[in-house]
Parts: C-alpha cells; sequence; structure tokens
C-alpha cells in the first residue's frame, strides 16, 4: 500500500475509527499487524473480563460510572451492554469493583492508548508523504 493511500484518513477519523472498535484506524491506515495484535489483545481481554464476572459486568444503570470507561472499547462494551439493567435489582453499585469489571475497564483504557497510537502514526506518515 502506497503512503498516499495510507493517509488518506485524517487524524480524527483515524481516532474514530479505533474509538469504534480497537485496532480499526490501524487497519485502514494499511497498518495491518499492529491492527490485528490491538484487536485481538484489547477484545480480547474485554471478553475475558465478561466472562470472569459471569457476563454481568457491562450494563447501563444509575451510579454505573464504571461503563464510561468500558465504553472505551467502543462497540464491543455497547453491544454487551444493550439491554441489560443491573443483574440484580436490589444491588449496590460498589465503589470498588470486582475483577472482571477491572478487566473490562483495562482493555477501555488500553483502547485510549491505541487511539493516541493511532494518531501519532497517522501523522509520521503525512509528514513522509513527497
Amino acid at each position: 500500500m502506497t503512503t498516499e493511500a495510507r493517509t488518506r484518513l485524517d487524524p480524527v477519523s483515524v481516532s474514530a475509527l479505533t474509538l469504534v472498535l480497537p485496532g480499526l484506524g490501524h487497519l485502514a491506515m494499511g497498518r495491518t499487524a499492529k491492527g490485528l495484535l490491538f484487536l485481538v489483545l484489547i477484545t480480547g481481554t474485554f471478553f475475558a473480563g465478561w466472562l470472569i464476572g459471569d457476563r454481568q459486568v457491562v450494563f447501563f444503570g444509575a451510579g454505573r460510572w464504571h461503563l464510561f470507561v468500558q465504553l472505551g472499547t467502543g462497540v464491543t462494551a455497547f453491544v454487551t451492554a444493550l439491554g441489560r439493567e443491573s443483574p440484580d435489582p436490589g444491588i449496590l453499585v460498589s465503589y470498588r469493583p470486582e475483577i472482571g469489571t477491572l478487566y473490562t475497564m483495562v482493555a477501555g483504557l488500553l483502547n485510549v492508548l491505541v487511539v493516541m497510537d493511532a494518531v501519532v502514526t497517522n501523522l509520521r506518515l503525512r509528514r513522509t508523504r513527497p
């Protein structure tokens, strides 16, 4: 893939793609290995936490600040939280999340770093463009 084909997207578009799905911005720039690595590792970390938490750690609910961090993984967190309420209506939202929630939150935070890397990579490619 030529440098021009890799830089068709501006940094904002690349960051938006990466926010939708980890690694998607890298894939759009032609950085296939990096994009697939990020996609597999971040999405895998998210789903590992989701499964460790018995598929009940990602949901919309009052006082559920964890979801804002989990949404860093984009469509993955949104789809798993869609249509879900608190797993137990009588449950109080804890300020000390359990390990499955932490895994999903770490995946969201890691994707923020991947967004930054996608933007920096895009800017470097733009500088080297003739």
